[in-house]
């Protein structure tokens, strides 16, 4: 019983630990530069997770070249493209919430674990709303935002590596990432990182959708 008890209070104190942590951090605003022109970005939020939406192409950055549309057959227009990084194994075993199980929940949390970039290409421009925010980076920012978004893919002999017919819809599909997930480094994380290479205004470290969200207000 006091093994038991030791750990509960463990478990218990680990997590106020890291959800205080998460709030004070969030709390702590960089970059900031704002733009008024340049190119459109937006970021969406599910309540959980987190993406970067990008045009698919412009005079700086045509990305069908990297991402190739053969791999997304039935999507007939690219306007954008919405892309997320995250644990390989929630990604690709919870395609909704019922499907999520204690094993993939826990990997995911407490064991640093591979991962995957999430591609979705929009055939219209994200709507504006409550979980989807906007914000202009100058070219010289987007070039370097595109940069670490691409260095984020695995690559083999230079190409990007598909993880065939794993998608949730019909115009989505999944791709090894670099890096490991884990309680410190989750998708919200990596969102995080990629607005401050773009100067966005952001969270010092978020690891929940709002510490990214409330800054883009």
């Amino acid at each position: 019983m006091k093994t038991i008890w030791f750990f509960t209070e463990f478990v218990v104190g680990f997590v106020l630990i890291y959800f205080n942590l998460a709030i004070v951090f969030s709390a702590v605003p960089v970059g900031g530069d704002e733009e008024s022109d340049g190119v459109k970005i937006y970021v969406k939020s599910n309540g959980i997770h987190t993406d970067i939406c990008v045009p698919v192409t412009n005079e700086y950055k045509d990305w069908r070249e990297f991402l190739p549309v053969e791999h997304f057959p039935k999507v007939k227009e690219h306007h954008y493209v919405s892309i997320g990084w995250g644990d390989k194994g929630f990604f690709l075993d919870t395609p909704t919430w019922d499907d999520l199980t204690f094993y993939t929940a826990f990997n995911a949390a407490f064991l640093p674990s591979p991962t995957a970039m999430h591609v979705q290409y929009l055939e219209s421009e994200p709507i504006l709303s409550e979980s989807t925010k906007s914000k202009y980076v100058s070219p010289k920012r987007y070039l370097k935002l595109v940069e670490f978004i691409s260095d984020s893919f695995q690559k083999t002999d230079g190409d990007i590596d598909l993880i065939a017919n794993r998608g949730y819809w019909h115009n989505d599909n999944f791709y090894e990432a670099k890096g490991s997930y884990h309680l410190f480094n989750t998708c919200n994380a990596w969102t995080n990182e990629a607005l401050k290479v773009a100067g966005i205004k952001t969270a010092w470290l978020a690891l929940f959708p709002d510490g990214i969200m409330k800054h883009l207000e």
